[in-house]
């Protein structure tokens, strides 16, 4: 589980220092909800999801599983490490789903 939580760590990591890069800070906006994308929830969420997703695999190693999955989210060759197209679409999508957990709902 070390090793599972240290990967998605990584993978946080990463992806708050590209958008950094791109943005400046570390905010992302959905539907005009804005949050701070933190690493420890980043991370802690990436681990919960892959877990998750593994279990419900019925693979009878699901932690080994979970970390092959996670493995798909991050390049780990050349000088710097890189979030693939898969890792930002699966963390874009839970900030997305964060920020609209968060949201107030509308009354009318």
């Amino acid at each position: 589980m070390e090793q599972l939580q240290r990967l998605a760590e990584t993978i946080a990591e990463t992806y708050i220092r590209d958008l950094k890069r791109s943005n400046g800070n570390a905010i992302v906006t959905h539907d005009d909800q804005s949050g701070e994308v933190k690493r420890e929830q980043l991370a802690s969420g990436l681990v919960d999801n892959c877990i998750s997703a593994a279990k419900n695999l019925n693979r009878e190693n699901f932690e080994h599983e979970a970390y092959m999955m996670l493995g798909e989210l991050i390049s780990l060759d050349g000088r710097e490490y890189q979030i693939t197209r898969r890792g930002r679409a699966v963390i874009d999508t839970m900030s997305r789903s964060a920020l609209s957990k968060g949201a107030k709902p509308v009354s009318h």
